[in-house]
């Protein structure tokens, strides 16, 4: 589109944003902290191959003398903690076409690989976190997959020797291994082993001596047999032949390479038949006999368990039993056995950790202890690995296993204290982490709220109100009555106090509530505080202070373990608001795993919003809601019916199910019958997936069913075509309207299209089929589909679409925006729908299940940022103009005025009717302005979703961000805070001005009147 744009344009736009600009101010920096806040988070734990690691910066290095936590989380992010108090001390996320697979640490290096089949070599520092350098072995494209990630990778630090420089060995693709300096990434070499291919794997490696030796599996059609490789160190040349070892692998993890005494030997350990195998690789590259490793003991083996020490010549036996054996594979001998490791019905199953020491390793076992109740660690410190000495030692602590669900890894510090025992860092099954020590509980990080799956802001009662909710509930009008006639003997002090408040309140001071808890849980005076409820995948429950971020109580709604959770959220609504003392309620659907694992079922429940507690029964054993089960398998789509339940005057949830039938919750036979008057008036739909397409249904509830529910009539199908995949769908928001249309220039109007049944699709078609590519381009769509009968009221194509970027789609009330990527960069479009009225003065349709003639307004806008989320401000009364929210590409909360991205901007010289309407002439690209960044200082890394909620002022609007960190402010006001007065407004001035003018008016009339009469009379 080519665009002329005169000086008087220019003009007038720079005018325009300038005013745009004053209007809508930015943050101030006094006000950070106050009206926001931020809690940065790392998400949970990955713990294979290289689990959370306890390390200590060397002494040149450390600067506090504390401890690190190290490790790799399912957010895609490589973080380390302050081990004394759980703070970050750095993080870095990555892309989500670059996944994390393992880390490697030596002194202050981070050694990070990434990427499929581990293609990308990063150094980071371990003090700072900075990135010393980067390197990419083969394009992403190329790299070789393998299932886990991880398979076929590792990294191993050579030990330097005088006057050398230090050097890493990197094995990746499962084929190539490579050298790297540790100074500054250059490559030294890198080859791909010969005879690689489909049916060999090299999976692990150690460097010794001269010689770089490899670890392999050999795929045939009898099963899976072991061979080794030995490389030059200097320059990477074959030494010998592959070494064909006489083995019957079933498990790739139940082989491993590990040190030896004799510098330039290697040893391959692995299980066959129940016993430990091993056999020696030398440093020509020539193997030995296979042996027993513990010949003639009489037991079986049935795993080896490595724990990171292997590098030592350190591994763990397990035995058939569940005892747990400590084994030196370098002498060849069991050091010690965990005591009492066997498996029993007393204690869980144990958890095996351990670190490296400067000369031995320190080894630890977790377990739970059902007779105490008490979680139990023990301790097994060798000091050399050269010598026999070992120091056994153990403590219990205390745990809340129903809080925190069961512990899966523990990282072991690598130093102990007088009492020779550790400080560990625990990991549990529902994504908290927390330090433990001997009587000495320490901090907890919940990062199960990395990972939130639905969130609701809840609106909280006056403060009479709250204090007196309990005497509503059961007080009658004359018992009401009596209490307020009573309570007339306290007005001459609430006159007062609300004189002095009144003179000497301000915004500001407003902005600094009083953090809630569990006895003090009502509204400020703005209705800027308010409970935010927070449900996790791994079904826990939060209630957070929406002002500070606290949490007020926590709830979780099923059990986790190391396998996952048994509850998975799928949703959660606000069914009943706290209005007249009764306590605020909210519904949340769920799918729930059986405990044989064969059966989901999808569940519901009622939670206190207040309290956090869940009405119905409870499991008698665990103590955990039951919650009502609707029917067998996932939910397709779920949404509020206009009807309250007979008894707790809530709303009632509609939950479809596989079968597109129509469920209700909780069971109501007044709703039920009322479902069955306006059957032929409520639409539903669902988005069916199929091997040849995929469409959009819709449907109306039909007969009842036996035992509740009702059948879904088909009455529409809108067919998507089978190469598009959809990346999302939304329904259109729709809050408080205050205008239902826009005045022009010629004084005419056009109404706005207001349907809430519109659902926004978003789809993408690559341009080459059963691809998979970052870079690859494709044809995007965006449908907007009435629910009611399956018309699409508006569709665009975008070309050129890259599928990394993706489309990100949102709608309110009329105005349609979505953004994507392409060739030239990010951009975003802005749409809205009108009724098409023919003549002037035309009111619009009144129902939106009535057929009207569509007019669409777009444009196209350059953006100079990422946008990885888009959401909407909303506002009490509708009456403040909304604007757009992104989280642009620096992982900053952004607004855009809904002014910028006005599709009717003139793109030639504006005309006397859009002077009139005060609209900005087109500019193609929409600045971002720093005073419209809303995060201001923080960086919130991985928001994707932007919940907003009004204030009961209605120029102020909350915010908040979910996704990896959480982000809240009440500090948004698209318009300005236009009808809060100032705090430097003179109050009292204003009170004694009234005050003089009710005392002339009371001095003045009698006066008055008595003129008034006389007039009458003379």
């Amino acid at each position: 589109m080519i665009v002329n744009i005169r000086g008087l344009s220019l003009i007038f736009t720079f005018f325009s944003i300038s005013f745009l600009a004053s209007v809508v101010v930015g943050l101030q920096a006094d006000l950070a902290g106050i009206v926001d806040w931020h809690l940065p988070l790392i998400g949970e734990y990955i713990l294979e191959p290289t689990p959370p690691l306890y390390v200590l910066q060397s002494q040149s290095q450390r600067n506090d003398g504390e401890g690190r936590i190290i490790g790799l989380t399912k957010k895609n992010v490589l973080a380390v903690l302050n081990a004394e108090n759980g703070d970050i001390a750095w993080r870095h996320q990555f892309e989500l076409s670059d996944p994390v697979i393992s880390f490697h640490v030596k002194d202050d290096n981070v050694l990070l690989l990434s990427g499929s089949g581990g293609s990308t070599i990063r150094l980071f520092s371990l003090s700072t976190g900075s990135l010393s350098w980067e390197k990419s072995i083969v394009p992403s494209e190329e790299a070789r997959l393998t299932i886990p990630a991880y398979l076929g990778t590792d990294a191993a630090f050579v030990p330097s020797k005088q006057g050398e420089e230090d050097t890493v060995v990197v094995l990746t693709g499962s084929s190539r291994v490579s050298k790297f300096r540790l100074s500054d990434g250059g490559l030294l070499w890198s080859m791909e082993s010969p005879g690689s291919g489909s049916t060999i794997l090299f999976n692990q490696l150690i460097p010794t001596g001269s010689s770089v030796h490899i670890l392999g599996f050999h795929s045939q059609f009898t099963g899976q047999s072991l061979l080794t490789s030995t490389l030059d160190i200097s320059t990477s040349i074959p030494k010998a032949d592959f070494g064909q070892v006489p083995s019957i692998i079933e498990i790739p993890s139940q082989a491993l390479i590990a040190s030896s005494t004799i510098d330039g030997e290697a040893k391959v350990v692995w299980i066959e038949h129940g016993r430990i195998r091993i056999i020696t690789i030398k440093e020509d590259g020539n193997v030995g006999k296979v042996k027993d490793l513990l010949p003639r003991k009489g037991k079986l083996y049935e795993s080896i368990i490595d724990v990171g020490v292997r590098r030592k010549g350190i591994i763990l036996g397990k035995r058939s039993d569940g005892a747990v054996d400590v084994i030196s594979v370098s002498q060849s001998k069991k050091l010690e056995e965990f005591e009492l490791s066997a498996n029993s019905p007393e204690r869980s199953e144990s958890i095996y950790s351990g670190t490296e020491t400067k000369n031995g390793v320190i080894l630890n076992r977790v377990y739970w202890s059902f007779n105490m109740a008490v979680g139990a660690a023990q301790t097994i410190n060798i000091p050399n690995v050269d010598s026999s000495d070992i120091i056994t030692s153990g403590f219990t602590f205390q745990y809340d296993t129903l809080s925190h669900g069961t512990f899966i890894h523990a990282a072991v510090s690598p130093t102990l204290n007088d009492k020779q025992l550790p400080t560990l860092v625990l990991t549990t099954s529902n994504g908290a982490i927390q330090r433990m020590e001997l009587d000495n509980p320490g901090w907890v990080r919940e990062e199960s709220l990395s990972d939130i799956k639905a969130a609701r802001f809840v609106d909280l009662g006056e403060p009479e109100t709250e204090e007196v909710r309990e005497v509503l509930a059961e007080e009658g009008f004359a018992g009401r009555l009596s209490r307020h006639l009573v309570e007339l003997k306290d007005l001459p002090g609430y006159l007062f106090r609300f004189a002095k408040r009144f003179t000497s309140a301000s915004y500001t001071s407003a902005l600094q509530v009083t953090p809630l808890n569990t006895t003090h849980l009502h509204r400020d005076q703005f209705g800027f505080q308010k409970l935010l409820i927070a449900a996790t995948a791994k079904g826990k429950l939060f209630a957070l202070d929406s002002s500070n971020g606290a949490a007020i109580w926590s709830r979780n709604l099923g059990l986790t373990s190391a396998g996952g959770s048994e509850i998975d959220i799928q949703d959660m609504w606000n069914v009943r608001d706290g209005e007249g003392g009764r306590e605020p309620m909210l519904a949340i659907l769920a799918t729930k795993v059986s405990k044989d694992k064969e059966t989901l079922t999808t569940v519901a429940y009622h939670l206190n919003a207040y309290t956090g507690l869940i009405a119905g029964e409870v499991d008698p054993v665990n103590h955990l809601p039951l919650g009502k089960t609707l029917f067998e398998g996932k939910p397709q789509n779920a949404f509020l019916l206009p009807f309250e339940n007979c008894g707790t005057k809530a709303s009632v949830l509609a939950v479809i199910d596989s079968s597109n039938d129509l469920h209700i919750f909780p069971p109501c036979k007044k709703v039920a019958a009322g479902i069955e008057e306006i059957s032929d008036s409520l639409f539903y739909s669902v988005i069916s997936r199929g091997i040849d397409e995929t469409s959009v249904k819709g449907f109306i509830p039909s007969a009842a069913r036996e035992g509740g529910g009702f059948k879904g009539e088909l009455i529409w199908q809108l067919p998507i075509g089978a190469s598009e995949n959809i990346l999302e769908n939304k329904a259109v928001i729709f809050d408080s309207i205050s205008s239902f249309g826009r005045v022009l220039g010629d004084k005419s109007t056009l109404y706005k299209y207001l349907n809430p049944h519109l659902q926004v699709i978003s789809t993408f078609t690559p341009s080459q089929r059963g691809v998979s590519s970052v870079n690859l381009n494709g044809i995007g769509k965006i449908y907007v589909v009435d629910t009611t009968n399956g018309n699409v009221v508006y569709q665009t194509q975008i070309d050129g679409v890259k599928e990394r970027g993706g489309i990100k789609v949102g709608m309110v009330e009329n105005w349609l925006v979505f953004s994507w990527l392409d060739e030239r960069g990010w951009r975003i479009g802005s749409t809205e729908l009108f009724e098409d009225t023919e003549s002037k003065g035309v009111t619009p349709s009144q129902s939106s299940f009535q057929d009207v003639k569509i007019n669409a307004v777009s444009q196209s806008f350059i953006l100079p940022t990422e946008v990885k989320a888009i959401g909407f401000t909303t506002s009490k009364a509708g009456i403040t103009t909304k604007e757009v929210l992104i989280v642009n590409g620096k992982n900053q909360i952004a607004s855009i005025p809904r002014r910028l991205l006005d599709p009717r901007r003139p793109t030639g010289k504006p005309t006397s009717r859009d002077k009139e309407e005060i609209l900005i002439p087109y500019e193609a690209l929409i600045p971002l302005e720093p005073k419209k960044v809303i995060s201001h200082k923080y960086e919130v890394l991985g928001a994707k979703t932007l919940l907003t909620s009004a204030a009961l002022v209605e120029s102020t609007s909350l915010l908040f961000a979910y996704g990896l960190d959480l982000f809240v402010t009440r500090g948004i006001t698209p318009a300005g805070t236009f009808d809060i007065l100032s705090d430097n407004f003179n109050k009292v001035q204003l009170l004694l001005t009234l005050g003089a003018l009710t005392a002339g008016i009371v001095v003045a009339g009698p006066a008055v009147k008595r003129k008034e009469l006389k007039n009458k009379w003379y």
